[in-house]
């Protein structure tokens, strides 16, 4: 198959995931001694590292320090994440398993582009069964700006799927900034409104397309394969 589906995870495949910032805002209490930090302002679709690195540096944190503590900090997040989502439910959003599934059968590979940190991403995965759609892709504890996840899943991809022509990859997400990503780097664009933002929100952004979810797989596989 020469084309590639990149998915966004929170909002665009599941929700549900609030401890997740939780276990953000405790892991960086306990590594650099923050209390209740204020929330950084339009967190949608950020990186984890770049949420780390705004939340510490609205505390006036000198960056070496936030450096030096960084490690530490994602490892002790994955932590408290892994234990509280024993208590959590996640849920898949309408039509994401049967769109999930038709493209595996049209044989379409298809990897990640999350602003999660690697092992969350695959935890958050593994909790509704969807971890066996993916192999591969971006993950938000390296790389600060969205268009570099993409870059990233892209390369990942290239053991199974070879150089593709970025016009026969499609990103979907549900933030301008899954769409502003995947805009930089020149893939196509689907802007799911699924999320925080209306399906007006997606078009101003300049997604190529923009559905109100997944539910129609039928006219997603069109616009995939066509």
């Amino acid at each position: 198959m020469d084309r590639l589906v990149l998915f966004d995870i929170d909002k665009t495949l599941i929700v549900g995931s609030t401890v997740h910032y939780t276990a953000l805002k405790n892991a960086l209490s306990e590594v650099y001694g923050i209390k209740t930090p204020p929330p950084v302002k339009n967190m949608q679709g950020m990186t984890d590292l770049k949420i780390i690195c705004e939340t510490l540096l609205q505390e006036n944190i000198d960056l070496k320090i936030i450096k030096s503590g960084l490690g530490r900090a994602m490892e002790i997040m994955y932590l408290k994440y892994r234990d509280a989502l024993q208590e959590q439910d996640l849920k898949v959003l309408e039509g994401v398993k049967e769109l999930l599934e038709n493209l595996q059968r049209a044989g379409m590979p298809m990897g990640l582009v999350t602003g999660n940190m690697e092992a969350i991403a695959w935890l958050k995965l593994e909790k509704v069964g969807l971890d066996k759609y993916f192999h591969f892709g971006g993950f938000g504890d390296k790389i600060v700006k969205r268009s570099g996840l993409v870059k990233n899943a892209i390369k990942a991809s290239e053991q199974t799927c070879g150089n593709l022509d970025n016009e026969k990859i499609f990103l979907i997400g549900d933030t301008p900034r899954d769409i502003v990503g995947g805009q930089k780097v020149g893939v196509r664009t689907i802007g799911v409104a699924t999320g925080d933002f209306s399906v007006e929100d997606l078009a101003k952004a300049g997604a190529d397309f923009v559905v109100s979810d997944l539910k129609d797989s039928g006219r997603l596989l069109k616009i995939i394969l066509d």
